[in-house]
């Protein structure tokens, strides 16, 4: 059987997961099966947050109009440990990504976005 939770991200985004439960063993129960999704979810954003960093950080010392990559991310889970690596082409439980950054000629990346119902930022003109 499964139910929905919350699980906080490391940013404090707040996600809704449908988890499922592990198979008992008699009366023994997987207790660590969250704490193991909430791993899963955390060494997804660091695996993210480090590929889309290094593809930045190689763009920046070329300058191109746009920069992008694509990868794929398998999810394993071994003997109560949950994994995030990047994926050789496709895997029954994968998740493609890509990253695309357009920088309009600047020579460093826009800003943060605005939080949601916040207007862009006017440029200042002189």
């Amino acid at each position: 059987m499964s139910h929905i939770q919350e699980i906080k991200l490391p940013d404090g985004t707040v996600i809704t997961a449908r988890i499922g439960e592990g198979e008992a063993y008699g009366e023994q129960e997987d207790v660590g099966f969250t704490d193991a999704a909430r791993a899963k979810v955390v060494q997804l954003q660091e695996l993210i947050t480090g590929v889309g960093s290094s593809v930045l950080d190689a763009a920046r010392a070329v300058a191109p109009h746009e920069a992008a990559i694509s990868f794929g991310v398998e999810f394993t889970a071994k003997e109560g440990l949950a994994v995030a690596v990047l994926a050789r082409g496709e895997a029954k439980a994968s998740l493609q990504v890509t990253l695309t950054w357009q920088f309009d000629g600047r020579t460093e990346p826009p800003g943060p976005a605005p939080s949601a119902g916040e207007p862009p930022a006017q440029p200042a003109h002189d």
